[in-house]
């Protein structure tokens, strides 16, 4: 029986998502530098002219590889799309944030190595930016509405220390105390 169109379809979507694992595991390991296509694509077990069908450079599987993991949290962030941040809501997103955190540590870590090198950025930074805009503006309303003196410098303390969260857990996550760390955010929140 021939398959049908959805089929091949979502044979072509694992087929991504597969690639898209095994890039990050190199980059990773490796850094976004020193992964080429062709060594993601030895470690996926598909030839390199294979790739091209799936991805159409290294740039944009990385950035493919990026709008996933950031589509994790931004879903945890206004659950309910009102545009309005409750004081529940902003507490189910940092437990949702530390969640995601701890179950995909290689997307963190890959992230934090892009994040400090400047010609990376420069390639992700519009998306970043595009993907940022909205949360930094219901983050302000929130912190406006609960009657921070100054929201904006709020969001910005809020998003480093979220950052700083991360690549310290990053860096030692057996030794780095995120529950201890995740508590201590909670009651800063009261």
């Amino acid at each position: 029986m021939p398959r049908t169109e959805e089929q091949y379809e979502q044979i072509r979507e694992e087929r991504k998502q597969q690639i898209r694992d095994v890039a990050l595991e190199i980059i990773a390991e490796e850094g976004f530098a020193n992964t080429s296509i062709a060594k993601i694509a030895k470690r996926a077990n598909i030839s390199k002219g294979l790739m091209y069908n799936y991805f159409t450079s290294k740039e944009e599987l990385m950035m493919s590889i990026m709008v996933e993991g950031f589509n994790k949290l931004t879903e945890a962030f206004d659950p309910d799309r009102d545009g309005v941040l409750t004081h529940d809501e902003m507490h189910f997103f940092i437990d949702t944030t530390f969640d995601v955190l701890k179950s995909n540590i290689r997307f963190w870590r890959m992230y934090f190595m892009v994040l400090l090198q400047p010609d990376v950025t420069k390639l992700i930074e519009p998306y970043i930016m595009k993907t940022l805009e909205p949360f930094l503006q219901t983050a302000y309303q929130y912190f406006a509405s609960n009657g921070y003196e100054n929201p904006e410098v709020e969001v910005r303390f809020f998003a480093a220390l979220l950052d700083g969260v991360g690549l310290h857990f990053v860096m030692d996550p057996e030794g780095f105390p995120l529950e201890g760390v995740k508590e201590k955010l909670h009651r800063m929140l009261d």
